[in-house]
């Protein structure tokens, strides 16, 4: 009954389209029971030329395939390796608008007058995957796609490097720094042991193409790339060993990565393309607009718990690169529901933990681990040498303590905390802005809590995950507000969490 069900829903749009495009005078070549069954002719553009339709089986949610026949042999931008046009990104497609034909249609006019004109009010698109073929690495029954991840391209750029064969799921990493050229490896038939010796490594360059006027597209166009490190490559490509051209490219000022793993069979030089990633800035860019603001801004958290831990892992990734941490506190198993930290950390201190975690997504600024916070003068000397102090223990006296301290540096802190075991979540300016009031008290409903763990015999505590992760949040967002001088609610927010019912 379903299937009957989409099934009618699906035909329904394809007659409809059907019948638009006919009526636009576009005739129905083929139809059928299946969306991919239907394609369509006519005249599109100012000049009235050739333009196929043809739907696919993601119809209706997603878009039809449109080429233009007399453009074949032409390169162009946003056209994929078949020749069909890019219309809409993904942004674009949510209201489905291939549905409408006059919108089709006028989109088709639109990407026709912007070819001819040389695409010169273009946005940036990255696109050149589009006119090639991945690389395709079989895995048993699965297909994974080879990614090449490089800390940053000046590490490579104009030179030789090696890489690791792509490992699982297809990553592959610098194996050592630039080399001058590539050296020929002749297969040992004496290597037993899989995983030892050179066919773990391949040869690659990277070269910069600089502006892309056009898409490299062809054979000759990567040829042509490779200038210089034409003649080596073509060596380590005789020796029956691949090579992987790393371009770096600019288009209307974005800059882009990709590559292509050459090889030779039956004289011809195969390139499908593989994904280039420059780790560090790719993550920087989406480090949110306040990143640049906040990067040189010092910033102390008291207690690395399933608070504390995302406060300041959150504001790692937006951007704070000098960051402490205080908590000696060691990481348990049962900590792993509520913590940033995995597994592999148990038995760490937990802000040991939160800085490993921190550093294998950011080698190049750590964040760094303090001593305890024990006395007044600690607390005092904490807030006079960082831009704010963040207090994420949820635990009382050291919120007095820093209130004291607070007082005598003249400094602001804020105190984030879960209550109630999860029903409520809040974060206490100290002291408020302007004098204002602080925040009311929660009326916490008292549990009875029963279950117990080994050591001192604390109870565990039933506050769900999500109730620390949407304090954190919060505390992270006002922090990064106080840091990049934005204004806050004076005396911080308070928020409902999960009641609990009696």
């Amino acid at each position: 009954m379903i299937n009957s069900d989409v099934d009618a829903h699906t035909q329904a749009l394809i007659r409809h389209l059907d019948e638009e495009l006919n009526r636009a005078g576009f005739r129905t070549l083929s139809c059928g029971d299946s969306s991919s069954e239907w394609k369509w002719s006519g005249k599109a553009g100012p000049q009235k030329e050739v333009a196929e339709i043809a739907l696919t089986d993601r119809f209706p949610y997603g878009p039809p395939d449109v080429v233009l026949p007399n453009r074949h042999g032409h390169t162009s931008w946003h056209r994929d390796a078949r020749g069909v046009l890019c219309l809409w990104d993904t942004h674009a497609q949510g209201d489905l608008p291939w549905l409408d034909v006059p919108t089709l249609l006028g989109r088709v006019k639109e990407w026709i007058e912007n070819d001819d004109a040389g695409w010169a009010n273009d946005a940036p698109a990255l696109d050149l995957e589009a006119y090639h073929h991945p690389h395709r690495l079989l895995r048993g029954q699965r297909i994974e796609y080879p990614l090449l991840v490089i800390d940053d391209w000046n590490a490579v750029a104009g030179h030789w490097f090696r890489v690791k064969s792509p490992g699982e799921y297809g990553r592959m990493d610098l194996a050592g720094g630039r080399r001058l050229a590539p050296k020929i490896r002749v297969k040992s038939k004496s290597r037993k042991k899989k995983g030892h010796g050179a066919g773990n490594f391949l040869d690659g360059v990277a070269v910069d193409l600089g502006e892309m006027a056009a898409p490299l597209v062809s054979n000759a166009d990567l040829l042509a790339a490779l200038g210089k490190h034409r003649a080596p490559a073509a060596a380590v490509l005789g020796a029956g060993q691949p090579v992987l051209l790393v371009c770096r490219y600019t288009r209307l000022g974005a800059v882009g990565l990709i590559g292509f793993w050459l090889t030779r069979q039956g004289g011809q030089l195969i390139r499908p393309y593989f994904e280039v990633a420059e780790r560090l800035s790719s993550q920087r860019r989406r480090a949110g607009w306040h990143a640049e603001v906040v990067k040189d801004r010092t910033v102390a958290v008291i207690g690395a718990g399933s608070v504390g831990a995302y406060v300041t892992d959150m504001l790692h990734r937006s951007g704070v690169r000098h960051l402490l941490v205080h908590d000696f506190d060691t990481l348990k198993p049962g900590n792993l529901v509520r913590h940033v930290a995995p597994s592999q950390y148990v038995g760490a201190p937990k802000a040991h933990a939160v800085k490993m975690v921190a550093a294998d997504r950011d080698v190049a600024h750590q964040i760094n681990v303090g001593t305890s916070v024990r006395s007044l003068g600690d607390a005092v000397n904490l807030l006079r040498e960082h831009d704010l102090v963040v207090d994420c223990t949820g635990d009382r006296l050291t919120w007095q303590l820093l209130l004291a301290a607070s007082g005598i540096a003249e400094r602001r802190f804020l105190h984030v905390a879960v209550e109630g075991h999860g029903q409520y979540g809040r974060v206490d300016v100290c002291p408020p802005f302007d004098g204002a009031a602080a925040l009311p008290a929660d009326g916490v409903q008292l549990l009875a809590l029963a279950e117990r763990e080994g050591g001192c015999g604390d109870p565990v505590s039933p506050t769900p995950p999500v109730a620390a992760f949407e304090t954190a949040a919060i505390g992270a967002r006002l922090a990064i507000r106080i840091l990049a001088g934005e204004p806050i609610p004076p005396a911080g927010e308070r928020r409902e969490l999960f009641p609990v019912n009696p």
